[in-house]
């Protein structure tokens, strides 16, 4: 079974099962994602870039690959949404050509299906609010799960109308099954039957949509539906979470930062007065020249340590998005509460980035009014 964990304030996604690990980051603006593969017990990893697009009417997501990286040794197979034939062949000349037909089918538009993407299909949705509204989406969301149960209501009662020997819903590592809990004391003459009997009773006319008896979901849909439904519950019960946008805009409403910037502006009000009353208090151009220099000397240096500071802290979080990346390839993931840390350090530095601006906005008028005098008494 595979676990998935969704971090919204990262715009990501991780799957986990005993196989592999694999991330998916979501680029809104540019509406791309870019999806991270690495093996459980083998030294591999693939690197993938996607296109999405979607439309509100129908509520549709298409995908098309637009560069693929595969280590060690790394090599690309595709760039710029196209496939490297050539250069695929040349780095493996046993590469059977139906790998390098499927690469060929993923640089084309691909809706995205229920089954196969549900978590990449929501999220994507989710991330849309300008074309896909909140209720909207909660109204896809809540249609698609009445449709999955209502299916799998009709065929637990086909079964019961129409079968007598056996035949159960089963639950197990590969989702939901049509089968007979007692199946491993069948002979294969007689488990050839039950295959036979099951798909022309059952799978041919219950996920078939052109006959009569179609339940209203695909065959793969109703194997993926415990997994579909365990994600759907939790996105329709979690609690509200805000868009970006709306979240920014309560985070500037907040009034211990407001008045964290208002206490900055009104001590950089205080320093222009003091830098004023100075100017007021001495007449002799000698005098003037030299509180010019000293007002001067204290903007240079506080400007320095504005850039320094501004530098260091671009230097910290380049390097944290390489250790990130270097954890990523190691398979060693952050935790949950390491990513909270690292939100609430960010959220700390835009705050200072901001004081700091409103620093420099100050710092820049004084550095006038010292300038204009000094030019004065020259």
């Amino acid at each position: 079974m595979t676990e998935i964990e969704i971090f919204s304030d990262e715009n990501s996604i991780s799957f986990s099962d005993e196989h592999h690990d694999s991330t998916l980051e979501f680029f809104p603006e540019t509406k791309e994602f870019k999806s991270t593969l690495s093996l459980k017990d083998d030294v591999y990893y693939r690197n993938e870039l996607y296109e999405y697009r979607l439309s509100a009417n129908p509520i549709e997501v298409f995908v098309r690959l637009i560069e693929r990286s595969d280590e060690p040794p790394m090599h690309y197979v595709v760039k710029d949404g196209v496939v490297l034939g050539d250069e695929i062949k040349k780095d493996n000349k046993f590469m059977r050509q139906d790998f390098i037909d499927g690469l060929k089918k993923d640089v084309t538009w691909q809706k995205i299906e229920l089954p196969g993407g549900y978590a990449q299909l929501f999220f994507i949705l989710s991330l849309h609010p300008e074309i896909i509204s909140k209720n909207e989406y909660r109204k896809f969301l809540r249609e698609t799960e009445q449709r999955i149960k209502t299916g799998l209501a009709k065929i637990e009662e086909g079964l019961r109308a129409k079968d007598k020997t056996g035949l159960q819903i089963l639950e197990g590592e590969y989702g939901k099954q049509l089968w007979y809990p007692d199946a491993n004391k069948m002979s294969d003459e007689e488990r050839d039957k039950k295959f036979d009997y099951i798909e022309k009773t059952f799978n041919e006319p219950l996920f078939n949509e052109k006959s009569p008896e179609y339940c209203g979901i695909s065959k793969y849909e109703f194997q993926e539906s415990p997994s579909i439904l365990k994600h759907m519950d939790k996105l329709l019960n979690e609690k509200e979470k805000s868009d970006p946008q709306k979240k920014a805009s309560e985070e500037k409403k907040s009034p211990v930062r407001w008045l964290g910037y208002a206490w900055t502006v009104i001590v950089n009000l205080i320093t222009i007065g003091v830098v004023l009353a100075i100017y007021g208090k001495v007449s002799a151009n000698f005098e003037v020249i030299v509180v010019s220099i000293l007002i001067l000397t204290y903007l240079s240096a506080q400007s320095f340590s504005m850039i320094y500071g501004k530098t260091i802290v671009a230097t910290a979080f380049g390097l944290d998005n390489e250790f990130k990346r270097l954890r990523k390839l190691l398979k060693d993931e952050p935790r949950k509460d390491e990513l909270e840390e690292l939100k609430e350090a960010k959220k700390k530095v835009d705050n200072s980035m901001i004081k700091m601006y409103i620093n420099a906005g100050f710092l820049f008028i004084i550095y006038l009014i010292a300038l204009f005098h000094l030019f004065g008494s020259l």
